[in-house]
């Protein structure tokens, strides 16, 4: 079952390193990443009350980015050499390996765990274990539904860019719907609420060139619903949202977010 979930963008831009003297333009964001995903983490370690077993092989780090459905290894060094500068993320296990040809956003979210360890070194046994995927359409339905029959306790990681044509200089033709697209997604991210993620306007952020449609889905199946445009079931989990920082510095919407399970209180 989910036990965390935390939602961050992949752009190599979050990489200091590849942006040179412009590097300090993102520094809020590149923490606010770091932050979710460090919250993600921590949670999956502290959830270890009576009712669940506390064993690191009962809980698991799962990675999840737009693209044909493909599982990959990324425990070993990743190089992002082909983006104009020779920076090596390092391994997150002795001998670890990674594969070649490792999609973008896994490689961003490589690089994310990385700086996680380095912060956080108790993390790194559940890292060493971590899941890397790519999905999108209906596969993506069935990794969430495999994910809430799974026994683990599980972190999702999602990995996903909004609408790419804000403004005169973004990588598509600018469209004057990308705003009001991205702050709905943002407004669904700060609610925790499945539903919300669910009625967003899937067409719309394909044609504005959002990859998040093609992961919500895993969300929205491991959380209990059963796809985008039905309405939150009953059986639906909640959470408690938090968007942590959202913007379209380069004319591509990137937003930062955090779901946890909310608190009971004893009366």
């Amino acid at each position: 079952m989910l036990n965390s979930v935390a939602f961050v963008p992949g752009p190599p831009a979050l990489v200091a390193e590849l942006m040179g003297s412009a590097a300090h333009e993102l520094d809020d964001l590149r923490q606010a990443a770091d932050d979710v995903v460090s919250r993600a983490v921590g949670a999956l370690l502290a959830d270890s009350d009576d009712s669940l077993s506390p064993e690191l092989g009962s809980a698991q780090i799962v990675v999840v980015g737009p693209g044909q459905p493909a599982e990959f290894k990324a425990t070993g060094p990743v190089s992002f050499a082909s983006f104009g500068r020779d920076v090596t993320v390092p391994a997150l296990i002795e001998g670890g390996q990674s594969d070649r040809e490792l999609p973008t956003p896994l490689m961003v979210a490589r690089h994310l765990a990385r700086r996680d360890v380095a912060a956080h070194p108790g993390h790194a046994d559940l890292w060493a274990s971590a899941r890397w995927i790519t999905t999108r359409g209906a596969e993506a339905a069935t990794l969430g539904k495999q994910l809430c029959d799974n026994g683990a306790r599980i972190a999702l990681i999602l990995v996903a860019d909004g609408a790419n044509c804000h403004g005169p200089k973004a990588p598509r033709a600018q469209d004057a719907r990308a705003s009001a697209h991205d702050d709905e997604v943002c407004a669904a991210l700060g609610s925790g609420r499945v539903d919300r993620l669910a009625q967003l306007d899937v067409d719309l952020g394909f044609e504005l060139g959002a990859t998040g449609p093609q992961v919500w889905p895993v969300l929205l199946a491991a959380s209990g619903t059963s796809g985008i445009g039905q309405r939150h079931g009953a059986g639906a989990e909640r959470w408690v949202g938090d968007v942590l920082w959202a913007g379209a510095p380069y004319g591509v919407g990137w937003a930062v977010a955090a779901w946890r399970r909310p608190t009971t209180n004893a009366i």
